[in-house]
């Protein structure tokens, strides 16, 4: 509750809509910021916040840059460069609130560019292309079939299209809380492959 206080003295609207999941292993808050949605190849995305805890070790206490895609509710997940992970929900958090929320704008910011830069980088076999990504984040078979179900959803020819695959299939209702949170970090994690 501090976080989210501390996210409203530093602009975030009390009124904005928030996505989470939450299950016995996992609590995921994701708190989109309208007021900076930018747009490309008649797409519109929210950049926001993540604020993820697990009580039970799976991981530490983390911020992060958030993105919302309006068309189809797909979300994903973006490490930001400072350290914004800790061992346990602590003032050290709190402390550092201020640069982590720098970092995390500023990884949005940059995360608009790679959107853009993903819609023209063509793939020649897509599915290929998930699959080494797959073997390369240590996907389980479940999770792929979900990827590879979200991919024929909205199928193309390029890293865009590959990065929703992911984000798409953390949408998948037989995933649990974790298993949703790490695709929608894969996906953030290949978007932060695509060169600026």
């Amino acid at each position: 509750m501090e976080i989210l206080s501390r996210m409203v003295d530093y602009g975030f609207s009390p009124e904005v809509e928030v996505h989470y999941s939450i299950d016995e292993n996992l609590f995921v808050l994701k708190v989109p910021d309208f007021t900076r949605t930018f747009g490309f190849a008649g797409e519109d995305i929210v950049p926001g916040i993540s604020i993820a805890n697990s009580e039970v070790g799976i991981l530490a206490f983390s911020i992060e840059a958030y993105f919302y895609r309006l068309v189809c509710s797909n979300g994903l997940v973006s490490k930001t460069a400072v350290a914004s992970r800790f061992k346990h929900v602590s003032r050290k958090a709190l402390e550092e609130f201020p640069n982590i929320l720098r970092q995390v704008v500023y990884e949005s910011e940059q995360g608009q560019r790679r959107f853009e830069i993903s819609t023209q980088s063509h793939i020649d076999d897509p599915l290929a292309t998930i699959g080494s990504f797959n073997r390369q984040f240590q996907i389980t078979k479940r999770e792929a079939e979900a990827i590879e179900d979200a991919w024929q959803i909205e199928h193309g020819l390029t890293m865009f299209h590959v990065i929703n695959a992911y984000s798409r299939a953390a949408q998948d209702a037989s995933l649990s809380s974790e298993e949703s949170y790490k695709l929608e970090r894969v996906g953030g994690l290949i978007l932060s492959l695509v060169k600026n």
